[in-house]
């Protein structure tokens, strides 16, 4: 069977990461574990033969497929804004812990509005996947995007019937340059999510155990 095998690949930390900020949409930056992460990520995929990589438009992602395609010169990067984080109205650039436990299913609190509900993402995800994914001619894509966009994307999938999961793979957090695989058939046909935010390759360092642009959609998981 003819197959298209998709690389998702979470962005390197960045300075609000660290500190829990909620950056949603925010154009940050790497820090320099970002920057070590995204180097490391680069080398673990150097021997793919990716032949096209979509990315977020926001610095961190974009820097990230950076790295990565420098092990792929002649790949070409494309800037997708469907690609970019859940939008988190008043709350970027606020710490995530001063509103733990406030957040409704629709990501508002008493003191804020106007966050992208986690449906308005996945549809988003969705919409980009079926339009830019299926019914590619590539075989080896890779996306750089952030972590609630990867997990609302993959269960989107998942609940759609789109792509199931392999045996052991489970949907949980994503942390900084994890790596998501997807393999799905040229023609009509179910796909399989292969792994899921895997981050082997940073070889035991510091992960940062929370995102906070995450953590608002716990009930969806």
């Amino acid at each position: 069977m003819d197959i298209v095998r998709i690389y998702i690949v979470r962005h390197g930390e960045t300075e609000e990461n660290k500190q829990k900020i909620i950056q949603g949409q925010l154009d940050t930056q790497l820090n320099s574990e970002g920057e070590k992460q995204a180097d490391l990520v680069a080398k673990a995929l150097r021997d793919i033969p990716f032949d096209i990589c979509y990315s977020s438009d926001l610095r961190r992602a974009a820097n990230t497929a950076e790295k990565i395609l420098v092990h792929h010169p002649g790949v070409r990067l494309e800037s997708a804004p469907a690609l970019r984080e859940r939008y988190m109205g008043d709350l970027q650039g606020r710490v995530w812990g001063n509103f733990q436990g406030l957040l409704s299913g629709t990501g508002e609190t008493r003191e804020t509005r106007h966050p992208e509900s986690p449906e308005a993402v996945t549809r988003r995800a969705v919409v980009w996947w079926n339009t830019t994914v299926v019914g590619t001619s590539a075989k080896h894509i890779l996306i750089v995007s952030h972590g609630a966009w990867i997990r609302l994307l993959v269960q989107g999938l998942l609940q759609r019937k789109a792509i199931r999961a392999e045996r052991g793979v489970t949907v949980g957090r994503c942390f900084n340059t994890g790596v998501t695989a997807v393999e799905i058939p040229r023609e009509r046909g179910i796909g399989k999510l292969l792994q899921y935010g895997n981050v082997m390759h940073l070889c035991g360092g510091d992960v940062v155990e929370d995102n906070a642009d995450e953590l608002g959609i716990n009930s969806q998981s």
